[in-house]
C-alpha cells in the first residue's frame, strides 16, 4: 500500500517571509507561523501543513510556485533527504548574510538591544571543510548500511559521499560504504566518530555501540585503512550517548593537531573543532593582540585558545570539566610550563572558588550557553575584557542580557562561519567592563 498523496484542499500556499534558526524558513498564515524546510526568503510555495508538537508548526515543501532567482542546484545528491545540511540550495555569500542578519535579530529579540557596531564576517571554504564528521551505522539480516539521518527523524539515509568533510574523511566514508568494514560490525546499530589531522594523513576512528567491543576490531581496522593512528571501541550504556562503560583501544589513542605555531594532541572523546581552515582565524579573532598578567580560558577543550593566551600572558588558569578534553589540555599546557595551571573542574566550581584579578576571561561554552551561576561569577570578577565564542545564537543573547550592558559593553563581533550549508553559527564576541 502506498500512502495517499496529500489533495489540494489540504495545501497552503505560502510566502516565506524571512529565515530562522535552525534552517528553517518563517511564513505567517491565518492559522499561525509555519516553519519549512528548504525554502529562502521572499519564496512562495505549496506545503502541507504538519500537526504542531511542542507548540511548533511545520510545513512540507510540497512545490516552489515563486522560487528566488538565487536558488542554486545542491552538490550534494542526498540533500533532499539528509538531515546534515540546511543551505546547500542557497548561495555561499546569500548564506553568510541569513547568519548575520539571524545574528543581529537574536540580539534585538532576546537580548533587547539594537547592536550598533558592524559583525565582522570570517568565511570558509564552502565545501571539504569538517574534519569530524559521525555517521550512524546499521546491520541486519538484509545488510549494511552507514550514514545520517533524515532531517526531525530516525531514519537512516545511506550515504558514499559527504562533501562538507575533508577528502581525507570523505574517502573513508567511500570505503565503508562499499562494505569494506562491514563484517568488522555487529549486528545492531552503532555510531562511528571519524576526526582527521589538518592535514588528513592522521586519522581517529571512534565507535559507540552498547556491545562490547569485537575482538581484534581495531586490528582488523588498521590493517584495512592504514591511516588510522588510533581506532576507539567505547561500549556505552543503552542508549548511546549514555554513559560509556568500557574503551577498547587500538594504536596511540590520540593525533596530534597543528594549528600555526601550536601543536594540540586530541584524542578520543576530547573535543576540538571542527573547521580545519577556521582555526587560525578563530584564534586571531579571539585572543589577537591581547595581553597581561593573568588570563582565564574557562570550557578550555583541548586548549586550543590556552596556547596562544599562554603566548601573551604571564600567567593563564585554563578550566575543563569533560575528562577526555583535560587530559589533552593538560599535555598540551605542558609545553608551556609554570606559565599554564590546568583545572579539571567545572566553570561553576572554579568560579565558586576563585577571587584573583584576572586581566581577561575567555568563555567557549557548549551550544547551553552559560549557566546562572558562571554569569554571577563572570559578574563578580569583574575583569577588564571578556571575550565570549559562542556556538548558538540565541543562548549567546541570552547571556548577553545578563552581562550587557550593567556589567558589559560590547567592543567587536566576529561570526566566524564554521559550518557553511548548515544554519549553524559561531560567533566571538568582544566586552569590557564598564565599571
Amino acid at each position: 500500500m502506498t500512502d495517499k498523496l496529500p489533495t489540494v484542499e489540504h495545501l497552503l500556499e505560502v510566502s516565506i517571509e524571512k529565515m530562522v534558526y535552525g534552517g528553517e524558513g518563517l511564513s505567517r498564515t491565518p492559522e499561525g507561523v509555519l516553519l519549512i524546510q528548504g525554502v529562502i526568503a521572499g519564496e512562495r510555495a505549496l506545503v502541507l501543513p504538519e500537526p504542531a508538537r511542542r507548540g511548533v508548526r511545520r510545513g512540507h515543501l510540497v512545490e516552489l510556485t515563486e522560487p528566488s532567482a538565487n536558488r542554486v542546484t545542491p552538490d550534494c545528491p542526498y540533500y533532499s533527504r539528509c538531515g546534515g545540511c540546511q543551505y546547500q540550495h542557497i548561495p555561499y555569500a546569500a548564506q553568510v548574510e541569513i547568519k548575520k542578519q539571524i545574528l543581529t535579530e537574536c540580539f534585538e529579540r532576546i537580548a533587547k538591544f539594537q547592536l550598533d557596531i558592524p559583525i565582522q564576517v570570517i568565511t570558509s571554504e564552502p565545501w571539504h571543510y569538517r574534519n569530524r564528521i559521525r555517521l550512524q551505522i546499521e546491520r541486519d539480516a538484509t545488510g549494511f548500511r552507514a550514514g545520517y539521518l533524515e532531517h526531525a527523524s530516525h531514519t537512516l539515509v545511506p550515504v558514499d559521499s559527504c562533501p562538507i568533510a575533508m577528502p581525507a574523511i570523505e574517502s573513508v566514508v567511500q570505503e565503508i560504504s562499499k562494505g569494506t568494514l562491514a563484517e568488522l560490525f555487529p549486528e545492531g546499530t552503532a555510531e562511528l566518530e571519524l576526526f582527521a589531522d589538518e592535514s588528513g594523513r592522521a586519522l581517529l576512528a571512534t565507535v559507540y555501540s552498547s556491545q562490547s567491543a569485537p575482538a581484534s576490531f581495531g586490528d582488523a581496522w588498521r590493517i584495512a585503512l592504514p591511516q588510522f593512528e588510533s581506532v576507539c571501541w567505547s561500549q556505552t550504556a543503552p542508549p548511546a550517548h549514555g554513559s560509556r562503560l568500557q574503551d577498547t583501544v587500538w594504536g596511540s589513542g590520540a593525533i596530534t593537531y597543528r594549528v600555526g605555531e601550536f601543536h594540540y594532541r586530541v584524542s578520543h572523546h576530547s573535543f576540538f573543532q571542527a573547521n580545519h581552515g577556521l582555526l587560525q582565524p578563530m584564534m586571531k579573532a579571539a585572543v589577537g593582540t591581547l595581553s597581561g598578567a593573568r588570563a582565564l580560558d574557562l570550557y578550555a577543550g583541548a586548549g586550543l585558545f590556552t596556547l596562544p593566551l599562554a603566548h601573551r600572558f604571564e600567567r593563564v588558569a585554563a578550566v575543563e570539566a569533560h575528562p577526555a578534553a583535560a587530559r589533552d589540555l593538560a599535555t598540551n599546557a605542558g609545553v608551556m610550563g609554570t606559565r599554564v595551571r590546568v583545572h579539571h573542574k567545572s566553570a561553576e566550581r572554579f568560579l565558586a572558588a576563585t577571587s584573583r584579578n584576572w586581566d581577561l576571561v575567555i568563555v567557549d561554552p557548549p551550544r547551553a550557553g552559560l549557566s546562572t551561576p558562571v554569569v554571577a561569577g563572570l559578574r563578580r570578577l569583574a575583569a577588564p575584557r571578556l571575550v565570549y565564542v559562542s556556538c548558538d545564537p540565541t543562548t549567546l543573547a541570552r547571556d548577553l542580557k545578563a552581562l550587557c550592558p550593567s556589567s558589559y559593553r560590547m567592543e567587536s563581533v566576529h561570526l566566524a562561519d564554521q559550518f557553511p550549508q548548515t544554519f549553524h553559527i559561531e560567533s566571538i564576541v568582544h566586552m569590557t567592563h564598564s565599571g
